[in-house]
């Protein structure tokens, strides 16, 4: 893992100090929090963070290198669309990465990079434990401080929250912890797992 990914030595634009309280308050630094935090840039908004459990473009970087974006990326086309992967205005992974289907490691360098590029606030390794309003404010109650802030964006994504139970299959191993169990190769996980997925279901 790249050693902004890992957040030990190195801290993505992080405050030295937090004011009394925030404008705004993005949780989640993934694509969906990313481009919010550009989009507040761009309004003018100085005052607000990002903050994430983990780091910059982390969901990403968990995809198995087999797996790619559907969506292609494009600098440009004849009917002005934007790149379909873009996350801001005039941001295309295209130009940066010079790849149509990135991987979730190159998308999530990808992030890093416009975040340091432009300088989003980011607090990296804090998990929110609960939120409340409290008159005007949020509190946002991590394991050692609480961030307030007037208006919050939960931009947290879906990738590692899955819906369990949507479909056949969907809840396989729902018992188990796969963190840091999953193969490179799919093909591998499936040789180790779906054994062990008809052993429990004989029926």
């Amino acid at each position: 893992m790249p050693k902004e990914l890992e957040g030990t030595e190195e801290k993505i634009n992080e405050p030295k100090k937090h004011p009394e309280s925030y404008d705004v308050i993005v949780v989640g630094a993934g694509a969906a929090g990313i481009g919010v935090a550009i989009t507040l840039i761009h309004a003018g908004i100085e005052n607000f963070i990002v903050v994430d459990r983990k780091n910059v473009g982390a969901s990403f970087y968990s995809w198995p290198d087999e797996t790619r974006f559907i969506t292609p990326s494009f600098p440009s086309n004849s009917i002005g669309m934007l790149d379909l992967n873009s996350i801001a205005i005039g941001v295309s992974p295209a130009f940066t990465m010079k790849v149509e289907h990135p991987t979730g490691k190159q998308f999530a360098s990808h992030l890093q990079s416009l975040a340091k590029y432009l300088e989003v606030p980011v607090q990296e390794k804090t998990e929110i434990k609960q939120i409340e309003k409290v008159d005007d404010l949020f509190h946002l109650n991590t394991e050692g401080d609480t961030l307030l802030t007037k208006n919050l964006i939960l931009a947290a994504g879906e990738f590692l929250y899955p819906t369990k139970g949507g479909f056949v299959g969907s809840d396989w191993f729902s018992d188990e912890d796969l963190t840091g169990k999953f193969p490179e190769n799919w093909r591998d996980f499936n040789k180790n797992y779906i054994p062990k997925f008809l052993n429990q279901n004989q029926e």
